[in-house]
Protein backbone atom coordinates (compact mmCIF):
# COMPACT_ATOMS: atom_id res chain seq x y z
CA UNK A 1 0.00 0.00 0.00
CA UNK A 2 1.43 3.24 -1.46
CA UNK A 3 0.01 6.58 0.70
CA UNK A 4 -1.21 9.47 -1.41
CA UNK A 5 0.65 12.52 -1.21
CA UNK A 6 -2.12 14.39 0.54
CA UNK A 7 -2.03 11.94 3.65
CA UNK A 8 1.53 11.44 3.69
CA UNK A 9 1.63 15.22 4.28
CA UNK A 10 -0.67 14.89 7.44
CA UNK A 11 1.30 11.80 8.56
CA UNK A 12 4.33 13.68 8.27
CA UNK A 13 3.32 16.80 10.03
CA UNK A 14 1.24 15.40 12.95
CA UNK A 15 3.88 13.30 13.26
CA UNK A 16 6.30 16.46 13.92
CA UNK A 17 3.22 17.51 16.41
CA UNK A 18 3.99 14.13 18.51
CA UNK A 19 1.00 12.42 17.25
CA UNK A 20 0.96 8.64 17.30
CA UNK A 21 -0.20 7.79 13.67
CA UNK A 22 -0.03 6.15 10.62
CA UNK A 23 -1.15 5.16 7.15
CA UNK A 24 -3.81 2.55 6.84
CA UNK A 25 -5.28 2.96 3.58
CA UNK A 26 -3.56 5.05 0.23
CA UNK A 27 -6.38 7.27 1.44
CA UNK A 28 -6.55 7.21 5.28
CA UNK A 29 -4.56 7.70 8.65
CA UNK A 30 -4.76 6.16 12.01
CA UNK A 31 -4.61 8.55 14.89
CA UNK A 32 -4.45 7.16 18.35
CA UNK A 33 -4.58 9.65 21.39
CA UNK A 34 -5.45 8.40 24.92
CA UNK A 35 -6.03 4.76 23.93
CA UNK A 36 -8.87 6.66 20.39
CA UNK A 37 -8.24 5.42 17.37
CA UNK A 38 -9.47 8.60 15.08
CA UNK A 39 -9.51 8.16 11.17
CA UNK A 40 -8.38 10.72 8.73
CA UNK A 41 -9.65 10.64 5.62
CA UNK A 42 -8.26 12.72 2.41
CA UNK A 43 -8.07 12.52 -1.39
CA UNK A 44 -5.22 12.79 -3.64
CA UNK A 45 -7.37 14.82 -5.96
CA UNK A 46 -9.48 17.24 -3.31
CA UNK A 47 -6.27 18.67 -1.18
CA UNK A 48 -8.54 20.86 0.47
CA UNK A 49 -11.07 18.48 1.99
CA UNK A 50 -10.54 16.04 4.83
CA UNK A 51 -12.67 14.21 7.19
CA UNK A 52 -11.55 13.11 10.59
CA UNK A 53 -13.73 10.47 12.37
CA UNK A 54 -14.13 8.40 15.38
CA UNK A 55 -15.88 5.68 14.93
CA UNK A 56 -17.81 3.26 17.10
CA UNK A 57 -18.81 5.58 19.82
CA UNK A 58 -21.49 4.03 20.86
CA UNK A 59 -22.91 0.40 19.92
CA UNK A 60 -26.71 0.00 19.93
CA UNK A 61 -28.48 -3.51 21.02
CA UNK A 62 -31.82 -4.69 20.67
CA UNK A 63 -33.32 -2.62 24.06
CA UNK A 64 -31.55 0.12 22.49
CA UNK A 65 -34.63 3.07 21.94
CA UNK A 66 -33.86 3.87 18.43
CA UNK A 67 -36.04 7.17 18.53
CA UNK A 68 -34.12 8.44 21.23
CA UNK A 69 -31.04 7.42 19.88
CA UNK A 70 -31.49 9.55 16.83
CA UNK A 71 -32.95 12.56 19.08
CA UNK A 72 -29.69 12.16 21.20
CA UNK A 73 -27.79 12.36 17.73
CA UNK A 74 -29.63 15.91 16.80
CA UNK A 75 -29.26 17.11 19.96
CA UNK A 76 -25.58 16.54 20.08
CA UNK A 77 -24.98 17.90 16.70
CA UNK A 78 -27.12 21.33 17.54
CA UNK A 79 -24.99 21.69 20.26
CA UNK A 80 -21.72 20.93 18.62
CA UNK A 81 -22.09 22.75 14.95
CA UNK A 82 -19.32 21.19 13.54
CA UNK A 83 -19.62 17.20 14.64
CA UNK A 84 -22.08 15.03 12.61
CA UNK A 85 -23.34 12.29 14.55
CA UNK A 86 -24.07 9.09 12.20
CA UNK A 87 -26.22 6.13 13.33
CA UNK A 88 -24.68 3.12 10.69
CA UNK A 89 -26.22 -0.11 11.73
CA UNK A 90 -25.84 -1.11 15.30
CA UNK A 91 -22.97 1.56 15.32
CA UNK A 92 -22.72 5.35 16.03
CA UNK A 93 -19.78 7.63 14.58
CA UNK A 94 -18.63 10.92 15.18
CA UNK A 95 -17.05 12.81 12.35
CA UNK A 96 -16.42 16.35 11.35
CA UNK A 97 -15.48 17.77 7.90
CA UNK A 98 -12.86 20.36 7.00
CA UNK A 99 -12.26 22.64 3.67
CA UNK A 100 -8.56 23.85 4.01
CA UNK A 101 -5.77 26.29 1.88
CA UNK A 102 -3.74 22.54 2.02
CA UNK A 103 -2.63 20.07 4.49
CA UNK A 104 -0.25 22.40 6.23
CA UNK A 105 -3.28 24.34 7.90
CA UNK A 106 -5.10 21.01 7.90
CA UNK A 107 -2.48 19.93 9.97
CA UNK A 108 -3.11 22.76 12.20
CA UNK A 109 -6.59 22.27 12.68
CA UNK A 110 -6.56 18.84 13.85
CA UNK A 111 -5.27 18.91 17.19
CA UNK A 112 -8.59 21.35 18.17
CA UNK A 113 -10.52 18.86 15.89
CA UNK A 114 -9.35 16.00 17.90
CA UNK A 115 -10.94 17.69 20.69
CA UNK A 116 -13.93 18.91 19.02
CA UNK A 117 -15.05 15.04 18.46
CA UNK A 118 -14.01 14.25 21.96
CA UNK A 119 -16.32 16.70 23.31
CA UNK A 120 -19.32 15.55 21.25
CA UNK A 121 -18.60 11.63 22.19
CA UNK A 122 -18.90 13.30 26.25
CA UNK A 123 -21.82 14.80 25.31
CA UNK A 124 -23.42 11.83 23.26
CA UNK A 125 -22.50 9.47 26.50
CA UNK A 126 -23.62 12.67 28.85
CA UNK A 127 -27.39 12.53 26.97
CA UNK A 128 -27.50 8.39 26.99
CA UNK A 129 -27.02 8.70 31.01
CA UNK A 130 -23.43 8.28 31.51
CA UNK A 131 -22.62 10.82 33.63
CA UNK A 132 -22.14 14.49 33.16
CA UNK A 133 -19.59 15.32 30.25
CA UNK A 134 -16.54 17.58 30.59
CA UNK A 135 -17.28 21.07 29.14
CA UNK A 136 -14.35 21.11 26.69
CA UNK A 137 -16.29 22.71 24.24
Amino acid sequence: MQANTQIEHYIEGLGAMDFQVEAIDTHAARITLESLEFVLVVAEDEPAFFQLMLPGIWQADASTDRAQLLDIANDVMNAIKAAKVVIHGEAVHVSVEQFVAGPEQGVALVPGLLELLRSAVAEFHERMGMGEAPRIH
